[in-house]
């Protein structure tokens, strides 16, 4: 048997009537007594999606890539490659650095200095002009 509930109570308990649902119970939204939704619990989906193999590049992949990247020795080798990956990581943090870690005193902008180019144009301007 289903329960009715009015539009403004269900606004206000929502979260309540959806954990009922989820429980197996029907509720029927009503709006000045007339039904117009039917809160129920959604049917799990039967089949899980498969698994993608290769994504886009599943066309560039020969049929033994494609059987060997779906295989459970994949599985083992990524693991270990992982494994691999990670006791690299620990030997470089485990390693002294061997650069300084301070920043040069001097400024990595240029910067102008006080006789500029402008400055020497127009004093050879003047030069010729005596």
């Amino acid at each position: 048997m289903a329960r009715q509930i009015n539009l403004y109570e269900a606004k206000t308990k929502l979260s309540q009537l959806v954990e009922d649902a989820a429980k197996g119970e029907e509720i029927v939204i009503a709006k000045n007594g007339k039904p117009m939704a039917k809160l129920v619990l959604v049917d799990p989906p039967t089949d899980k999606p498969k698994k993608r193999v290769g994504g886009q590049w599943a066309k560039y992949m020969t049929p033994e890539e494609r059987a060997y990247y779906s295989s459970e020795q994949f599985e083992i080798d990524s693991k270990k490659w992982d494994e691999e990956i990670m006791r690299d990581f620990k030997v470089l943090q485990d390693e002294p650095r061997e650069y300084d870690t301070q920043w040069p005193a001097t400024s990595s902008t240029p910067t102008r200095s006080s006789g500029s180019k402008t400055s020497r144009k127009r004093s050879a301007r003047k030069r010729a002009k005596r």
